[in-house]
Formats: C-alpha cells, sequence, structure tokens
C-alpha cells in the first residue's frame, strides 16, 4: 500500500470517527473473544496478570481502553487516524502512526493487543517483525484479524453488477500464524470464527462497512464512478437474505503469539 493509499485508508476511517463505537457490533464481538482468553488466563493464575507497558494497537477510538487499563499499568494506543484518537473519551497516551512504521524503541512492551486492525497492514510479515522487536523477553501478542472468506454477502451482491473487486482480500489463518512463526514468535493459542451481524435492509448491510471506516477497498480492478439507478436498484435486489435479515458476515481469526 503506497502513501496515498495510506493517506485514503487514514481518510475513511476519520470519517467514521463518530460514528465506529455505535457500528462497530462484530468488532465488539471479537473483543469478547480476546478478552475471554485474558480473563481465562487470570483464572488459571489465579490473580490478574499486570502487564507494565500495553499497546493497543489499531485502538481507534480507544474503544477497549477501560477493559485493558485494568491489565496494565501503562496504556497506549496507537492507531492511523487522528479523528479516531480524538474521538476518544481518554486522549491521553495516543499515539498517531502507521502499523508498518511503529516509532516505539525496542524491548519495552509486555503486551500488544490489536482487535480488527492488522488486516491493515501492507505486510503481516514485517509487521510481526516489528512486534517481535518491540516486545520483551516473554512478552506476548494478542491479536484478531478480518480472514479470508469474509464479506461474502455483499462480495456476492456486486457480482451481480460486474466483476471489479469490491472487498479487499484477506489472508487465511494458517498464513498468519506462518508469519508469525517466521518472525519468531511462539504460537501459544489459534482460533477462528464466523463472526454475523444482519440488519433488516441491504442498504443498511451494504453500508455497515463504510460506517466503520473500513470501505476502502484497494484491489487494482475496483469500479471507477458511481452506479446509475437501476445498477443501484439491482444491487439491493442481489443482496442474499437470510432467516435473520440482511447479514454480513466476518471471518475472524484469534492468535495469541509469545516472544
Amino acid at each position: 500500500m503506497s502513501k496515498a493509499q495510506k493517506t485514503q485508508t487514514a481518510k475513511c476511517f476519520s470519517k467514521a470517527a463518530q460514528s465506529y463505537s455505535q457500528h462497530a457490533n462484530v468488532q465488539k464481538q471479537a473483543a469478547d473473544v480476546l478478552f475471554s482468553r485474558l480473563t481465562q488466563q487470570n483464572s488459571e493464575l489465579g490473580a490478574v496478570r499486570m502487564f507494565p507497558r500495553l499497546l493497543d494497537l489499531g485502538c481507534g477510538p480507544h474503544e477497549n481502553f477501560h477493559r485493558l487499563n485494568a491489565f496494565t499499568n501503562h496504556y497506549v494506543g496507537a492507531d492511523l487516524s487522528l479523528a479516531m484518537l480524538a474521538s476518544a473519551e481518554n486522549t491521553t497516551n495516543s499515539v498517531c502512526c502507521d502499523m508498518d512504521k511503529l516509532a516505539i524503541q525496542s524491548n519495552c512492551i509486555d503486551l500488544v493487543f490489536s482487535n480488527f486492525a492488522i488486516q491493515w497492514s501492507n505486510s503481516p510479515q514485517a509487521l510481526f517483525a516489528q512486534l517481535y522487536e518491540v516486545l520483551k523477553k516473554e512478552g506476548r501478542v494478542l491479536l484478531s484479524s478480518v480472514l479470508d472468506g469474509s464479506l461474502n454477502e455483499i462480495d456476492s451482491a456486486w457480482r451481480a453488477i460486474d466483476e471489479c473487486g469490491h472487498i479487499n482480500s484477506f489472508y487465511s489463518l494458517s498464513a498468519l500464524k506462518s508469519f508469525a512463526l517466521q518472525a519468531g514468535f511462539e504460537v501459544t493459542w489459534a482460533d477462528e470464527a464466523l463472526l454475523i451481524d444482519s440488519y433488516d435492509t441491504p442498504l443498511k448491510a451494504l453500508r455497515s462497512v463504510k460506517n466503520i471506516g473500513a470501505n476502502d477497498v484497494k484491489t487494482a480492478s475496483r469500479r471507477q464512478g458511481l452506479l446509475g439507478k437501476s445498477a443501484y436498484a439491482q444491487l439491493l435486489s442481489s443482496y442474499p437474505e437470510s432467516e435473520t435479515g440482511f447479514d454480513v458476515s466476518y471471518q475472524v481469526g484469534f492468535l495469541e503469539l509469545r516472544k
């Protein structure tokens, strides 16, 4: 992803800064899975494990700040979008930066927490190498990421209109595990789940991605220009309907890594 593309991605997220928390339903489901993992570990330890320095990578409007703060003495939230950070209730300890160019010194972080973010990295291989570098010995990464097989309903509706790319491509969980191992990590936990958000109209389903700022498509074949009225009507009528309504499904991977 070029610098211009990164800037465009940041703009999309910035436009959604005020609506993100209201619409980030699947992201909240994924965060619950990650916190369940943290809680499970604490139950096994018989105490709350504290991480002296915690990096919340791709933190958005500090959506998980309060829950993470219970596990650390020093929270740092990092995000590509300045508007996302500015909309947070707690704006202290925020860093506006590109995850692919982390300006963090080596061996200083105890836990990297990242929910629904690393799919925006130019190179997960290089990102994992960076995370390994910034972590202290025995430091951990706990993350979720969008996987291949996500947004099938949106993709299906658009394919009734054209063959252009309308969703981004994503890695598989096995690929992410491989990248982590190549960086030197031990994979201590890996899982995946299909998380679904349902809407009462196809229009709301299609708009859901834009409402969280994730509408910047990076495929070379993406459509240029606006749809005509008839094509737009066809798009809406082609959106698949389930028993629960008009679904937007995400295949989500979860990883815990140890240095």
